[in-house]
């Protein structure tokens, strides 16, 4: 399941950006954060155009959540995409890069005064208020500093994504937004167009992540729409934006199919233009906020082999009674979502990419944990081979951890023959750094 640049080569060798994973582990060393940049200017070229195809108004954002580095908040911006960013961590590695702040909106479920301060200061372009506290404490903020804040506020619609639970956060019960089912969100909606300071120009909504159906998505045009109509039946106030989330899955196996770009622009598009029609109301502006699916599949890691060892299992799959495990120097830290999610990842043997897959093996890291990867066919993996974790660009880097004490890997973009390091490798004297007992 070659992605992208990728490609096995004459030398049954794996490559990406025209350059051997081979190579790319010796000069860099393993674990290996790996970014097809051609790849991903085309998947953000591709949101861009199959959304404003169909309504050229809409802002496209990039959820920063997902990858974050100068390098790609960089690239979103370059490729026409606005940035969200939920940390003062996250604005200042924007910001840092060069992305104009009114690009930017400022998500999360708490965000503390002096952060809101901080993104009225740097004159943020859009604030997503998730609760009552939050905006009056925007309001009072705004006003102390003479500024008058653009600001949408998230509700919770009760849609389920059909996902997995911890990346589910559309439903009536989750801390994210303000729940319309319950009367919340209306009442919020009611006395936030009468603070002072704060400009409220849109509903937002995010259901969930990894999601490969379109339905979740037209019903929350549609509930957006009818929540809208509501609140200007009340209080006379309409939408200017409305902003519809992320969520869209990539490919993380032959069996998952999630919808096409083009085909997500084309439904939400269309179902947003029928609900304002249906309920009378203005056609919003739309916002959508990806993030996985700008990156996910433009990632690799890589890791070299390390120890193998046989161990008796009768529940192996193979039917052999034996199971092999084979350690790589990465795990937990570098990658958490196979323990937190059960996620899975195409996987090969980079350096014998061509080589029949004749062995069921389980690939596990080198934590004080459990840190078992998954279970994949491989051709036999032998200490010192280069193993290619596929469709890793989303959430690895971002989710890193010191586990440990183990450094974090760099990242390395790579087009068109030549790879550059963005994020280069940490070290002992960085986790030094921080520790002032």
């Amino acid at each position: 399941m070659l992605l992208g640049t990728q490609r096995i080569n004459s030398r049954g060798q794996l490559e990406v950006g025209g350059v051997e994973a081979t190579a790319l582990a010796e000069r860099f060393g393993t674990p290996l954060y790996v970014m097809d940049e051609e790849a991903l200017r085309a998947k953000c070229h591709e949101y861009v155009s199959a959304f404003r195809a169909q309504a050229p108004d809409t802002m496209v954002s990039f959820a920063t959540k997902a990858f974050l580095c100068r390098a790609a908040a960089r690239l979103a911006h370059e490729e026409g995409l606005h940035l969200d960013v939920a940390s003062l961590g996250e604005l200042a590695v924007v910001l840092s890069a060069g992305v104009p702040a009114e690009h930017l909106t400022l998500h999360g479920n708490f965000k503390k005064d002096d952060e809101l301060a901080h993104a009225l200061r740097s004159q943020v372009g859009l604030i997503a208020l998730d609760s009552v506290d939050e905006m009056r404490a925007l309001s009072r903020l705004a006003q102390s500093l003479g500024r008058r804040q653009r600001a949408i506020i998230r509700v919770a619609p009760g849609i389920d994504g059909h996902t997995l639970d911890a990346i589910s956060t559309g439903r009536s019960d989750t801390k994210f937004g303000l729940t319309v089912e319950n009367g919340a969100a209306l009442r919020a909606m009611e006395e936030c167009t009468k603070l002072s300071g704060v400009d409220l120009v849109g509903l937002h909504a995010h259901i969930g992540s990894q999601i490969l159906t379109l339905e979740p998505f037209e019903l929350l045009a549609e509930k957006l729409l009818e929540f809208a109509r509501t609140a200007r039946d009340r209080t006379g106030w309409t939408p200017e934006v409305i902003v519809l989330g992320g969520g869209l899955g990539i490919r993380y196996s032959d069996e998952q199919r999630p919808p096409s770009v083009a085909d997500l622009a084309k439904t939400l598009v269309g179902a947003v233009k029928r609900a304002a029609h249906a309920h009378g109301i203005k056609m919003p502006r739309i916002g959508i906020e990806p993030g996985r699916s700008v990156v996910g599949e433009s990632g690799m890691t890589l890791y070299r082999v390390g120890p193998l060892k046989e161990v008796p299992a009768g529940d192996a799959a193979d039917g052999s009674g034996k199971r092999t495990y084979v350690t790589v120097d990465g795990g937990l830290s570098d990658n958490p979502r196979p323990l937190m999610y059960g996620a899975t990842y195409p996987v090969y043997l980079a350096n014998r990419a061509s080589e029949p897959a004749s062995h069921l093996v389980r690939l596990c890291g080198r934590h004080c944990e459990t840190d078992t990867f998954f279970d994949v066919k491989l051709p036999l993996p032998r200490p010192g081979d280069i193993i290619a974790v596929l469709s890793t660009g989303a959430y690895n880097h971002t989710m890193a951890s010191n586990y440990n004490f183990f450094c974090r890997p760099p990242v390395v973009f790579v087009a068109r023959g030549d790879a550059r390091i963005v994020v280069r490798r940490e070290t002992e004297e960085d986790l030094l750094r921080r520790d002032v007992g």
